[in-house]
């Protein structure tokens, strides 16, 4: 294997399998993240097959794959898009994934030119894996990498999103203000009632009463 190829290996096997991963926990619902362990999302098991089936982000992923199928883009499963974090390198995620390309001597200037090429790559894989990806990711051993890559990340992000309160994928944040805002309405709700109880308690309270007579 040439220095060149092993290198582009390397780099396309870390990236998808972050993709794959940041992917998956987009399409997650805010549920799955308070109630479910770790180990019952794993993005490989079949339950993760099952809801890659109905995800309702699929009718655009595949939209874009088809539209530029004439690029050579394959017909393997079909991953929906979720951006990078819009706070680039201050995102623990997006550190993570230019760490084990770029290495543990990577200085500054190093992971800020390696940025671009991460973004650059991103946004080309909405359109579907390249035939160049799937050719080289196609061997058993290296989708055995991506998969370890994927889990890596989904545990990675995971833990970001749950414990560190990080910026969650853009459809999971979606639905996480979406909760919020239900919750919100249903605790002033709550509150109204509550109050309305205790008003009603007061005035029969009051009622009660005896009369006083004032001389």
């Amino acid at each position: 294997m040439s220095r060149r190829r092993g290198e582009f290996e390397h780099r396309t096997s870390i990236f998808e399998g972050a993709f794959r991963a940041w992917s998956y926990l987009g399409g997650l619902e805010p549920d799955d993240l308070e109630n479910k362990e770790l180990s019952d999302l794993d993005p490989l098991n079949a339950a993760a097959e099952e809801r890659a089936k109905v995800d309702p982000r699929l009718a655009e992923a595949k939209k874009d794959a088809t539209d530029n199928k004439e690029e050579g883009y394959g017909e393997m499963r079909v991953y929906p898009y979720e951006p990078l974090p819009r706070s680039g390198l201050a995102h623990p995620f997006v550190q993570a994934i230019l760490s084990p390309w770029l290495g543990p001597d990577a200085d500054q200037d190093a992971i800020q030119l390696g940025l671009p090429t991460l973004r650059t790559w991103w946004q080309h894989r909405r359109k579907g894996e390249s035939g160049s990806a799937i050719a080289a990711l196609g061997t058993d051993k290296m989708q055995g990498v991506v998969e370890g890559y994927t889990r890596h990340f989904f545990s990675l992000a995971h833990c970001l999103v749950t414990n560190d309160r990080e910026q969650p994928p853009r459809t999971l944040h979606t639905k996480m203000k979406e909760v919020e805002k239900q919750r919100a309405k249903r605790n002033k709700k709550r509150a109204r009632e509550e109050e309305a109880v205790k008003l009603t308690m007061q005035i029969k309270q009051n009622a009660q009463l005896p009369f006083q007579r004032t001389s």
